[in-house]
């Protein structure tokens, strides 16, 4: 009797462990699911074919002279959109996604980091949709009603708002140096959109996040002529959100961006980097793993129970 008791409640544990294991997989499914569907809207703006990339160049090209400061330069896909344009880079940098060129472009690497472009005439056909998507986006963004308008923001500040929302805000320029901060806070379900229309200097500065905000729920929509410049040693400039400066090259010398680049051109140095911000979803698989370390130890612990019982 005592062994039909021990296994059946070794059964009760293994079935226990398969249906804990179950629900956190339909979780984490649901999760990911719910997280990924609308990568490419930021509020009511869409970025369509252009949110897939975490750095794309619509009509220049990309330099990165390097060196690697943490384990990726950029950390998912990036695109050269027009012919005739270069990418190059050198010293220790380091790709993780896959780097789309359009045909006739240069590719110029002397860096083991970095993967060997493609390029196909189905890929010039896809970057020349992601290059419109860019350009409608960020039109279609310039053209929202303001929740609020600001002029110059040279020291820091921050803009709160209290209720989830929708948020669009016109600024001409924001000018840090000295380390001063732009913090936008608002919560979770929130979206912010900055329409810059003068210019962007962070030397150096960052505008970073508070309350519910991530960087997929941020646009900083650059509709200027002047080029952006981030500097300040350490990436002391860091701007959380998407960056979309579709006229002009942007600058990181050094600087990084957490959540994605799409610019004219884009330029980096002494350790720029462009990566996407960590997710929910990287804690919740994290957290599986502790669920199946754990499943597993209670089925041996149920399974050595039995056997001293035995």
């Amino acid at each position: 009797m005592g062994s039909i008791r021990n296994a059946c409640t070794m059964n009760k544990d293994i079935r226990f462990d398969r249906l804990a294991l179950a629900a956190v997989a339909l979780l984490a499914t649901a999760f990911i699911c719910s997280s990924t569907a609308n990568a490419s809207m930021i509020g009511p703006v869409d970025l369509g074919t252009a949110g897939n990339f975490t750095m794309l160049a619509l009509t220049g090209g990309i330099d990165d002279s390097g060196p690697l400061t943490g384990a990726y330069t950029v950390n998912g896909q990036v695109g050269v959109a027009s012919p005739g344009q270069k990418f190059s880079a050198s010293g220790s940098v380091k790709y993780a996604g896959p780097i789309y060129l359009h045909t006739g472009d240069t590719f110029q690497s002397s860096a083991p980091g970095v993967p060997s472009p493609q390029m196909s005439a189905a890929i010039d056909s896809m970057l020349a949709k992601a290059k419109a998507d860019a350009f409608a986006a960020s039109n279609f963004a310039s053209s929202l009603a303001a929740t609020a308008t600001y002029g110059t923001i040279n020291n820091t500040m921050s803009i709160t708002e209290n209720s989830v929302g929708n948020y669009v805000f016109n600024i001409n320029t924001i000018s840090f140096s000295g380390g001063k901060t732009l913090t936008l806070d608002a919560p979770t379900g929130s979206n912010y959109i900055l329409n810059v229309s003068g210019s962007i200097t962070l030397s150096p500065g960052s505008i970073v996040l508070a309350g519910g905000l991530t960087s997929a729920n941020v646009l900083i929509n650059y509709t200027g002529t002047k080029d952006i410049q981030f500097s300040g040693g350490g990436n002391a400039s860091v701007i959380y959100g998407t960056l979309l400066a579709p006229n002009v090259t942007v600058g990181l010398h050094p600087g990084e961006i957490v959540g994605s680049l799409i610019a004219g051109g884009i330029t980096m140095s002494s350790g720029a980097v462009v990566v996407p911000e960590v997710t929910p979803s990287s804690v919740i698989f994290g957290f599986i793993g502790l669920v199946v370390a754990f499943g597993s130890r209670r089925s041996l612990m149920a399974r050595v129970r039995v056997a001293g019982k035995a």
